[in-house]
């Protein structure tokens, strides 16, 4: 296979590996199998027998109708989310499609720019292990190809027309190919150890900050924290993203991870109050905040009282790894933090919601610690709320229309809402009862779960909880959980939105939970006592888990082999940030430093050891010393004379077959020095001999080039020949002259410049 066909097989795997890694990051097993089997069967095809290939004018036509497709897919819709997984996939095809047209440079050139732009799209939109060992591995055979097709660039024998004719005139010798492939192979590795070099240090120095983007719960490309409110009307498909956002551990009383015994809902922000104007749920501002310090290292209360916490009190470990917020994400109900870092933390006693107050003088942080009571006795959830919710006013809804709703719904219920004064036990059984039917009626057949808003088209006029109750009936959870909010408030039910992650994806290899962006959820609390409230969910369940894509099942079959893999790689790499990096160039630093004084010390140690046992006093430290340094200047010199000597055995064909073998090559060696020095001088000029070419033809190479230098060095082969062949053996005078002719051919080559 010529240096033509290898750039070709080598641009060719790297178009496999590019779609591969796309196909792989989009969780599409088709596209997958379509790009592995259309790119093999190409190189099978064009390169057989027949050598058929698609004219250029049905290639640049079905590359036309390719781009026509993915522009219809994508402008009806305008939706952000599809545009890179519309041009991916027409990419894809399209990398396939010039596989199968005419190979010149120049087609191949076009391959390795699509299989870029591949590389990039998956590297951006997945953070799997596989993805990155596809898009690394795409990324050190996209130099490989870059060098070749330059160096084929940049001599116009290596293309395939020339080639042929070149061979067949004879040009194209063996040898010559042999030696330009050796060359050509040095560059690459080359190329591939600056590659690495650089990315690593890149990638260990540079500073960055990951920060998320989406549409979780209405975030942008410019709002980047966790929002405060939840905007309703969004008429786009929410496209489930894998974007890993935190880790979390759930550790028992005795300190052990174990998982918990139903879905971990981490709340985030509590919504309470609805604006029809913007249709935007949002949070009551309330001045009653306590103020946690929280020391390096230590657990804080965030009770003003002490709590008892020797009893059903569980600890959540949380990782931060890609979330830019000042929300600290908790089930019901914390009663400590701890930080890596002194922090300050607010509590809101109403909500038990905790923030950061740092957030934008300290930064985000990496992560924290919490102790949590599940299932908080009165006396804790006293000690956490004080006073701070007292009897609040009855709820109130201000869209008419929900109240209608509401009231249809309950059958007869008593709709009215209680006085203030009225019995509590008696509000509170009531707020739960009404509740629970509206959660029936919403999590029946009647009402249908989806990702996909763009049939929900807004009316002037109506409110989209509205028309999501009496009309649509299709939505996500933030509609699920607005209706079922804006349903009880209407009739005075104490009730609040709360968003925040579901984490249910427990990764046994790590023993903790992965938190990914499409865990975002929204979820209503009923107040169901003076301190406690209940957590209701009135979006079907049965649909969550079936809202992520069903191509990726195929992925979770080796999962328990590449879970180590995986936690390292997202540990380590993924989620390498400021935070990460100068925590690995700390220990870097400590572990040189520590074991260049281990080493040290280890030798000052063996040293005083030696000289304790020998007796010899301050003298024997130098006398030892000096034999070390003797010992390693000729260990030096014997290596030295190793290589020099095993290069001049290659160089003269000499091989040790028994004593008589031995003795010959030794005279052969001292005999024949002056050839070995004369190869030396060319090699340094850049005229190499090739292994396979004799040195009469090597001595002709030379000649063409530099005249006078060819000329002498065909007088040192011919004396080299007398001796190797011809069994001569020079006197010291012989010998003499042939080193002569050496340094008349280092002059002649001076000249040459």
């Amino acid at each position: 296979m010529n240096e033509w066909q290898c750039a070709r097989r080598h641009n060719l795997w790297l178009a496999i590996l590019a779609a591969s890694a796309f196909a792989i990051s989009q969780r599409s097993i088709v596209l997958l199998i379509f790009v592995v089997v259309g790119s093999i069967a190409s190189w099978l095809i064009t390169n057989g027998c027949r050598r058929w290939m698609l004219p250029r004018w049905i290639a640049a036509l079905l590359t036309a109708i390719v781009a026509i497709f993915v522009f219809l897919r994508i402008y009806p819709n305008l939706d952000p989310t599809e545009i890179p997984s519309a041009i991916g996939m027409g990419v894809s095809v399209g990398i396939v499609i010039r596989l199968y047209s005419r190979q010149s440079v120049s087609d191949e050139r076009q391959v390795l720019m699509l299989a870029g732009v591949l590389i990039v799209a998956a590297a951006l939109q997945s953070a799997d292990l596989l993805v990155g060992i596809f898009v690394i591995s795409g990324t050190l055979l996209a130099v490989d190809c870059v060098v070749r097709f330059r160096l084929l660039s940049t001599n116009p024998a290596q293309t395939a027309p020339q080639r042929r004719r070149d061979a067949s005139s004879g040009n194209d010798s063996a040898a010559h190919r042999r030696l330009m492939t050796r060359n050509l192979n040095r560059i690459i590795r080359v190329a591939l150890a600056l590659v690495l070099v650089c990315t690593a240090v890149i990638f260990v120095v540079l500073p960055r900050n990951p920060r998320p983007t989406g549409a979780l719960f209405g975030i942008g490309n410019s709002i980047l924290e966790f929002p405060d409110e939840m905007s309703l009307f969004s008429p786009q498909r929410l496209a489930p993203s894998r974007r890993e956002l935190m880790h979390a551990q759930w550790l028992g009383p005795d300190g052990e991870s174990v998982p918990h015994a139903e879905t971990l809902r981490l709340r985030g922000v509590v919504l309470d109050r609805y604006d029809p104007g913007t249709t935007e749920w949002f949070a009551r501002r309330s001045g009653n905040q306590r103020v946690v310090n929280t020391p390096s290292g230590e657990f804080q209360s965030l009770a003003d009282t002490p709590i008892d916490e020797r009893l059903n009190t569980y600890t959540l470990r949380v990782h931060l790894r890609a979330l830019y917020s000042d929300v600290v994400f908790s089930p019901w109900a914390p009663v400590a933090i701890r930080s890596p870092t002194a922090q300050v933390f607010t509590l809101i006693p109403g909500t038990l919601a905790i923030r950061t107050r740092d957030f934008e003088t300290a930064g985000v942080i990496t992560g924290y610690d919490l102790r949590v009571q599940p299932f908080a006795s009165e006396s804790t959830l006293v000690a956490m709320q004080d006073d701070a919710i007292g009897n609040p006013p009855i709820a109130n809804f201000p869209i008419e229309a929900v109240h209608a709703a509401a009231v249809e719904l309950l059958h007869g219920v008593d709709v009215n809402a209680p006085s203030a004064q009225a019995d509590s036990a008696a509000r509170w059984a009531r707020n739960l009862r009404i509740a629970r039917i509206f959660e029936r009626e919403l999590t029946s057949d009647r009402f249908r779960y989806t990702l996909d808003l763009r049939s929900f088209v807004r009316r002037d006029g109506r409110d989209p909880i509205d028309l999501f109750l009496n009309e649509y009936r299709f939505g996500h959870c933030e509609y699920f959980a607005s209706a079922l909010c804006a349903l009880c408030q209407s009739v005075g039910v104490d009730a609040r939105i709360v968003t925040g992650f579901l984490a249910s994806e427990f990764d046994n290899a790590t023993q903790r939970y992965i938190v990914r962006e499409s865990d975002g959820h929204a979820w209503v609390e009923v107040r169901t006592s003076a301190y406690q409230w209940t957590m209701i969910d009135a979006t079907p369940m049965g649909e969550l888990g079936d809202s992520a894509p069903e191509d990726e099942m195929w992925a979770q079959v080796l999962r328990f082999f590449t879970g180590p893999l995986e936690s390292f790689w997202r540990d380590e790499i993924a989620s390498f940030d400021s935070a990460a990096q100068n925590a690995f160039l700390l220990r870097a630093n400590e572990w040189i430093r520590s074991n260049i004084q281990s080493m040290w010390s280890a030798i000052e140690r063996t040293e005083q050891s030696i000289v304790e046992s020998t007796q010899l006093g301050p003298a024997g430290a130098i006398w030892i010393g000096s034999v070390i340094v003797a010992t390693v200047m000729s260990s030096t010199v014997i290596f030295i004379g190793y290589r020099r000597r095993r290069h001049r055995q290659r160089a003269l064909g000499l091989t040790h077959r028994g004593h008589r073998g031995r003795a010959r090559a030794r005279l052969a060696m001292r005999d024949g020095s002056f050839y070995v020095d004369a190869l030396d001088l060319l090699d340094g000029r850049g005229m190499r001999r090739p292994i396979n070419m004799s040195p009469r033809a090597f001595a002709d190479t030379v000649r063409l080039q530099h005249a006078k230098v060819g000329d002498v060095f065909a007088v040192i082969v011919d004396r080299f020949y007398s001796i190797r062949f011809g069994g001569q053996r020079p006197d010291s005078r012989l010998r003499a002259q042939d080193h002569a002719l050496v340094e008349q051919l280092r002059a002649e080559l001076s000249l040459a410049r």
